[in-house]
């Protein structure tokens, strides 16, 4: 069928043809076969945009925005067609272009509430938390009987800090669809319980009568360990999290043997006469990188230094890794990509980075990433950005540990879920740190977070020191720092630091005995 010689009529079957040609492997085959119909038949807007996926899943970002672009031009007023042309922006690096775009989408966004929706969630990967709000809000008014529109504004809220609205609207999902289960849990992270200020009984309830609904079980299990803990009954408390990590990790099929092994090929391709063959960037900045596992307080330290007048957060963010896998180009895997990425242009990697981040529209003099995964690619940020600022967060390896599995993650981090894949994953995590500070002379900053909760203003005085900076006494105050936080620490951080968090571990040492073994079997110091 050769799109060359004839207008093809069925849109449908060539798509499933395309869709054939590229899970089978035959990745230019599809995409001749794309680009040619599209040509002939450019009202094809399906598989038009199924061309801009198949360049973007095959790391072509440059050719998936031009075709993005394209597709725009042809269609101008098509929603959907612009929505894709915004997704292809951000993931290549346009981020400025994909602000603009939003905003004048926003104006005549009308009197749609699914329209506002999608803004939002884009806004979302803009880091534009104020305009994410204001669009939820907008879909709300526009369909106030919407509980998930309540439930993305309740979040909103949270990002800005307005924890009693954002209890407020959790409240009201609940009464208004019961079944909202995730909207149980997220109420139980906004405050800490006491024994007569609980929902422990609901949530029993609302457990035992949805015992065979998936997300029921995931959502309630979590919530109802996080209260238990709260007051103090640490064996309930593990029963429940066990639930509930039991049943989110049987819907998943990840397999932590590949990111172990991940590291393990990112320790030999970056291994010390690789890194001194390559020749670094030329790029004079100092982003500041605040990486490490989730929990670990990466978000604190974050607080703390952009509470400084010449330092903003641009929060997490997935700009190094696209700009990494933009500029390696097609390849066939992790490993394959891991191998490539050694020998790229890092003068082109820099500049896309810094492009992407300073799309943001943020005028600070110095901009951070707190993206904890960051660490895995710290080779390659070191050849982008010689001058960079790097702190890695340190934590007791069980409390890091437990932090992780007693945390529902909306996205990302699959290890979590259970304890041998989490102490799989730490000591890969651990030997990838130990190699980092081998081939860099161990050029790069490592907090300790009992030392930083137990020596403030100390380790805060050292922090900005290694980042060449003057100090500032607000810095001290960062819990009244108003930014925006959407991490699983949102609530945390606007609170003067505490100490609760060190050691917590020990309330549950019975239950963490095979982790703390697993650990010290592959010689992790877990006193």
């Amino acid at each position: 069928m050769l799109a060359s010689q004839h207008k093809i009529k069925d849109e449908k079957g060539v798509i499933e043809y395309c869709k054939q040609l590229f899970s089978s492997g035959e990745i230019n085959k599809a995409l001749a076969m794309g680009e040619q119909t599209i040509t002939h038949n450019p009202s094809f807007i399906k598989l038009w945009i199924l061309l801009t996926q198949f360049y973007q899943q095959n790391s072509e970002f440059d050719k998936m925005l031009n075709q993005a672009l394209a597709l725009s031009l042809q269609h101008p007023d098509n929603p959907i067609v612009l929505f894709r042309k915004i997704e292809c922006l951000i993931y290549a690096g346009e981020i400025q272009r994909a602000i603009a775009s939003l905003d004048q989408f926003y104006k005549i966004a009308g009197n749609n509430d699914r329209f506002y929706s999608k803004l939002a969630e884009l806004y979302l990967h803009c880091s534009q938390h104020q305009q994410v709000a204001l669009c939820h809000e907008k879909a709300l008014h526009i369909a106030p009987k919407n509980s998930h529109y309540r439930y993305n504004l309740a979040s909103a809220k949270l990002t800005l800090g307005k924890i009693d609205e954002a209890s407020k609207l959790l409240e009201q999902v609940i009464q208004q669809t019961p079944s909202d289960f995730d909207a149980y849990y997220s109420r139980s992270t906004l405050s800490k319980k006491s024994s007569v200020n609980n929902n422990i009984e609901q949530l029993k309830q609302v457990l035992k009568k949805n015992s065979g609904d998936h997300q029921a079980v995931v959502a309630t299990g979590y919530a109802l360990s996080k209260e238990y803990e709260d007051i103090g009954e640490y064996q309930q408390a593990f029963e429940y999290l066990e639930l509930a990590a039991n049943q989110r990790k049987r819907n998943m099929q990840y397999q932590v043997s590949n990111d172990r092994q991940a590291m393990d090929k990112i320790k030999s391709s970056f291994n010390k006469k690789n890194l001194l063959s390559i020749k670094s960037s030329s790029n004079q900045e100092s982003p500041i990188f605040i990486l490490g596992l989730p929990r670990s307080g990466t978000t604190l330290v974050e607080r703390i230094l952009s509470s400084h007048s010449k330092v903003a957060s641009l929060g997490e963010v997935n700009n190094f890794a696209f700009s990494m896998i933009h500029t390696v180009g097609p390849h066939k895997g992790k490993m394959d990509l891991i191998e490539k990425s050694i020998s790229i242009d890092f003068n082109q990697l820099a500049t896309r980075y810094s492009h992407a981040t300073r799309g943001y529209g943020i005028k600070a003099e110095f901009l951070i990433d707190k993206t904890p995964l960051n660490f895995l690619y710290l080779g390659l940020i070191k050849k982008a950005f010689p001058n960079a600022k790097i702190i890695h967060l340190i934590r007791h390896p069980l409390d890091s540990c437990f932090a992780m599995y007693k945390t529902l993650f909306r996205m990302g981090y699959p290890f979590s879920y259970n304890l041998q894949d989490i102490g799989e994953y730490y000591v890969a995590y651990h030997q990838l740190m130990v190699h980092w500070r081998e081939v860099f002379n161990g050029d790069f900053f490592d907090l300790d977070y009992r030392l930083l909760v137990n020596q403030p203003q100390g380790q805060s005085k050292a922090l900005i020191e290694y980042c060449q900076l003057d100090w500032q006494p607000s810095i001290l105050d960062f819990h009244q720092n108003n930014a925006p936080s959407a991490t699983a620490s949102a609530v945390q951080v606007r609170q003067p630091i505490y100490k609760s968090s060190v050691n917590r571990w020990q309330h549950y040492e019975k239950q963490l005995e095979s982790l703390k073994y697993q650990l010290t079997e592959n010689g992790i110091n877990c006193d």
